[in-house]
């Protein structure tokens, strides 16, 4: 999905942040991401010029915090976030699958082991970690 500087820009204040070039560039990497990242994933993929590791950081957490973001997984010990899409809540409520070998992580479709979440639990769960592991299609022997 492509979204225009200008779009991510709204959607920014209307969460109430401004719009810097750090959280612009953070906010793009996210959205371009086939799987949660991490932290370490945003470092790497931007180089210095959008901020240092705590800035970057920082701005993950506002994220976070504002709900453009949720924790997807913490595989290895390890945080990985994605984007919480238009009409999607923060809660998140699909299972992934994590290689033993490179230690990948990928969304798992929610018809994999889960439809939907029981009306009487949607105002009450605000997180669910479902994992599976063992190896990737890449590590397999």
């Amino acid at each position: 999905m492509s979204i225009s500087t200008e779009e991510i820009k709204a959607k920014l204040r209307g969460r109430g942040l401004k719009s810097t070039l750090t959280r612009i560039a953070v906010y793009q990497c996210l959205l371009s991401a086939k799987k949660p990242v991490s932290h370490s994933d945003l470092v790497q993929e931007l180089d210095s010029k959008f901020g240092d590791q705590a800035t970057i950081y920082r701005n993950l957490l506002a994220f976070a915090d504002k709900g453009l973001v949720r924790l997807a997984s913490t595989a290895g010990g390890i945080a990985r976030y994605d984007l919480v899409q238009e009409g999607e809540t923060s809660q998140h409520m699909h299972p992934h699958f994590v290689c033993n070998d490179c230690g990948e992580v990928s969304c798992l479709p929610k018809t994999t082991v889960i439809t939907e979440v029981d009306e009487q639990w949607q105002g009450i769960l605000k997180q669910s970690q479902l994992q599976f592991v063992g190896h990737c299609l890449d590590c397999q022997p």
